[in-house]
Formats: C-alpha cells, structure tokens, sequence
C-alpha cells in the first residue's frame, strides 16, 4: 500500500497501557520530574480489566496482620512456586497506594476510572488513547520506545523514549463473560519478539458466569458488583481439601459429564463474599454456572515478561514492567486472595514508575533511524494492502476451537494438548501471515489475532512442558506435584533459530518447603488421582 504518514513523539517515559498499573506507573514518575506519555488501545482509565476491580488487599499491622503470616498462606496457596520478593512490595506499600486511592477520590463510587482519568490531568501527564502500539524500538540491546498506529486514523504512531514501562495487562480469546475481549496479550508478544522470556502461561485463570447469561459480566445471577471498591485483608490460610475441592472443580465435573454445575453465588451465601458486596434485590439462591468467563488468561500476576528483580526491572535496559504484564508471581500457582490482583498492579506500578523515571533522567536520547521506523511502519499497515487471504474474524474462531474445550486449558493431556498445538501451529505458519484487513478496525483485530495466536502456543508448550499438576495447572496424565524436577518456574523465549523454547528455573531454595513436611502436608489440596498415582510411582519405586 501507499506510504503511511509517521507521527513520532518524544518523552521521558514511555507507559504502554492506561490501566491500574500504568496510571500509577505515570503517576510517580511524574513525580519523580519525568515527562510522560501513556499510550493505550483504549481509553486511558477505562479499559481492560481495570473497570472491573472492585476489592484491594491491604496489608495493616494495625488491624494485627502478619507478614510471616501471609507469606505462609501464599506460599501454600500457590504451591511454593510465589516470589516472595513481590509479596514484600505488596506488603510494604499496599497501605499507601490504598491512601491514593482515597485522596483521589476513587474509593467509594463505580466510577472510580474518571477518578484515574482525573489524576493523569492534575500531573500533566500526556495521554494517547485508541492507539495500538504493536513492535517495541530496540537499538543497541535497549528500549527506546515502541511503534504501532491509531484505530481512527491511517496513521503510523512512533514514539521514542528513555525508557518503557510495559503494564498492557493479560489477555484471553475473546471469550464471554469478564470484560477482557479487548486484552490479547499484546505487551507479551512485543517482549517475545524484541527476545525477552515470558512465564506463568500454564496456569489458567478459572472464573466462572452464569449458564443462562454467560456474557452478562456485570451481574452473575442478580449480583451487582460494588458499590465501589472494598477493602480486603489476609489471604485465607488453606486447609486439607478432599479432591475436587479446588477451583478446577467444575471442570473435574464437567469431565465427568455433570455440567452446568448447580452452584451457590460466587464465593458466598446471602451475605456475599466480602464486606461492602450487594446484591440488587433478594439473594438469587443456587444457579447454574459454567466455566471459561476468562478463557486464555493464565492465573493474575503468574504470566507475563520475567522480571530481572524485584524493583520491575526486566532482562532489557530500559523496559520496565508492572501488573498482569508482569510475571512476578505474587500470587504462584493459584490466587492466593480476593483484592491481591488490583493492590499488585498499584503498588507495582508504582514502583515501576519511580525506577524508570531515574533511569530515564539519566538516560541519553536516543532515536531510531526513519528509514527503519518507515520500514517497520509498512509492515504494520501492510495487511490492509492485501486482496486475499485470512479474515481475523475467521483465524480466531479456528483458535477459540482449538483452545476453548475445557479438556485443553483445565484438564489437560499430553495426546489433547499436541493435537491442539498441531492446529496452533498451523494458523501460526498458514494463516497469521495471510491475515488481511479492510479498515482500521480490521487492522487492529489482524495483530490482535496474531498475539493470540502467539500466546496459545506460549499456553500448549508451556503446559505440555510441565509434567506434573501444581496450582491451577492440572495434567491427567501427571496429576501429582514433582518437586525433584518442577519447583521451578517455566520460561518461554525466542531461540536465534525464531522457534519458541522452553527452560526451567529453579525456585530459590530459601523460598521452598521444610523438606521436613511430608508431601500430604506441603500440599493440602488435591488433584483426582494424585494419591492413587503417588502410591503406584512409590510402589514402582519400591519405597
């Protein structure tokens, strides 16, 4: 096609996401002195996940909370494969980023992203919104912006930066219920393909909605969500839990052939399941519910780019990441408790913001040649150019197929999970390439489509690669912990060949288990047949 115009910008600091995360990330480094500048394929505030929060974890030692405490409950929880390091950020700072909240104005109304929206104005802070940011720029081995391009006009989006802080949140197929059918894991694609590890993919989300209504997100039954945003506490310490009794239990169910499942309303009885939850008219009693509200997305704060620290850092000078970007493992293997995914993506962000801010102070311009951006530009443009091929409409449908059975994301086996990579593989060599667009709305969906794609295959290969069941990872064909060989985490990166490889990496060994607990009170919740497999690999082992 014809030569797109190029609108280039100059900041400080790059956010690339306008939710939780990146308005605290902007938030402090404005007040660190930077310039800043948020782009987001939304609307800065409203967006992505972040009009769905409503709880906050707050750790207070002057309502008798203890630290030791909960890093025992997350540890347990989340079947020891947490980063504690993310835990202490949370527990040093959520009580501050709870204040913000409150002297912004966003505690206690359904609006609270106006309440956002308002601070990105009261700090100066530039904003773009309804623009697309696909390709990070990378000269010299450092992040020095992004590249992408506006949703209502043909224009091509260049924006050079000292530094980037990644907070575009997680991402699903498209699927009914939670409200994210607009988050494709887009700041995970970039990452993998400027070479950086992501991790967490195995651990799917397991929201559940409501069989008559599945995408009515806003009210499961008769439920309304609010008013506003509550304050929650500790996690709750886990207790011995008989098989089935885990979050993964409607799909165990279902397997069985007994789904829809009869439930109660989600995580309580007529009081709700927190303080401040209402609901709108009488309690609706036991309903039918059915998994995959969230399908695709991996537990919150598990997937994401590796961090390098425990200050945000990635293994990238310049790029800095927060929130569900961010696989900082607060929580491990499962949701550790209610409010934990809102307070992480504030007091990440936050940190986040403060670190790139410094960097960038001290960081010297850098631009990125025009005929490269003029280069990469005509790629991005260059599937409205196209006459024939591959609608995105068409592709993610093959990949809801491939991707959507309960029996590829949660009950999981080696056979199904190749067989399902085999389909992957084919949309990603065939199809992805041959995607085409006819307007702006279609070019997006084109690259939104092609970061899914991307990440099915992150989700099947992470998952095939870890054979064992942790968390909410569960394999029938490995339905039992493997702390010998998987107390790791599984990172997933771009060979130099371009094909997607696997590594494991250790949890610290401060971090694990007393090897003095036996396996049944490390882990107190059960997986269906792990204990009959336990006792057969003992007897295989002849101990």
């Amino acid at each position: 096609m014809a030569e797109v115009d190029v609108i280039r910008a100059e900041t400080d600091v790059l956010v690339i996401g306008g939710g939780i995360a990146g308005i605290f990330a902007a938030v402090s480094a404005a007040r660190r002195g930077a310039r800043i500048l948020i782009v987001d394929k939304g609307r800065v505030g409203l967006s992505g996940m972040s009009i769905w929060a409503d709880t906050f974890c707050v750790f207070d030692e002057r309502e008798g909370h203890d630290a030791e405490q909960w890093h025992r409950a997350v540890a347990m929880n989340g079947d020891y494969v947490n980063n504690r390091d993310y835990l202490d950020m949370l527990i040093e700072d959520s009580a501050a980023r709870w204040r913000d909240l409150n002297d912004w104005g966003a505690i206690g109304t359904d609006k609270f992203g106006y309440a956002l929206r308002k601070q990105v104005k009261a700090h100066k802070i530039q904003k773009i919104d309804r623009t697309m940011l696909t390709d990070l720029l990378v000269e010299g081995g450092q992040a020095v912006g992004a590249i992408g391009f506006s949703i209502d006009r043909p224009e091509c989006i260049c924006v050079n930066a000292k530094a980037v802080v990644m907070c575009s949140g997680a991402g699903g197929y498209r699927p009914h219920g939670f409200p994210i059918s607009n988050m494709t894991f887009d700041g995970d694609a970039m990452a993998y393909r400027a070479g950086l590890a992501i991790r967490g993919k195995e651990f799917s989300d397991t929201h559940l909605t409501n069989a008559a209504h599945p995408g009515y997100s806003w009210g499961i039954g008769d439920i309304k969500w609010g008013p506003g945003i509550v304050k929650t506490g500790p996690p709750p310490m886990p207790t011995r839990r008989v098989k089935k009794g885990l979050s993964l239990a409607p799909y165990f169910l279902a397997h069985e052939g007994k789904a829809p499942i009869v439930m109660s309303p989600p995580m309580g009885g007529p009081q709700g399941p927190y303080p401040g939850f209402k609901y709108r008219g009488e309690h609706p009693g036991p309903q039918e519910m059915v998994g995959g509200a969230a399908t695709g997305m991996a537990v919150h704060k598990a997937e994401g780019i590796v961090p390098a620290d425990s200050m945000c850092r990635t293994h990238m000078p310049g790029l800095f990441a927060a929130g569900d970007a961010l696989s900082s493992m607060l929580c491990g293997a499962r949701y550790s408790g209610i409010g934990f995914s809102f307070a992480g993506s504030a007091v990440q962000g936050f940190r986040a913001g403060e670190v790139a801010a410094d960097f960038a102070l001290e960081a010297p311009p850098c631009r990125v040649s025009q005929r490269r951006i003029k280069g990469r530009a005509r790629d991005i443009f260059s599937p409205l150019g196209r006459t024939k091929g591959f609608t995105p409409r068409w592709v993610t449908q093959m990949l809801q197929a491939a991707m959507f059975p309960y029996y590829i994301l949660y009950v999981k086996r080696g056979d199904r999970l190749k067989g399902s990579l085999a389909n992957i593989e084919f949309l990603r060599d065939h199809c992805v390439p041959k995607m085409v667009a006819k307007d702006l709305h279609e070019l997006r969906l084109v690259h939104e489509t092609g970061n899914m794609v991307l990440n099915a295959e992150m989700k099947l290969r992470a998952s095939l690669f870890r054979k064992e069941s942790r968390g909410m990872h569960y394999r029938e064909d490995y339905p039992a912990r493997d702390d010998k060989r998987f107390l790791a985490w599984v990172h997933v990166f771009k060979g130099q060949d371009g094909s997607m490889k696997l590594k494991k990496v250790p949890v610290p060994r401060k971090w694990r288990p007393p090897a003095k607990l036996s396996y049944e009170e490390r882990y107190v919740h059960r997986f269906p047949g792990e204990m009959e497999f336990l006792e057969k690999r003992r007897r295989e082992q002849g101990g």
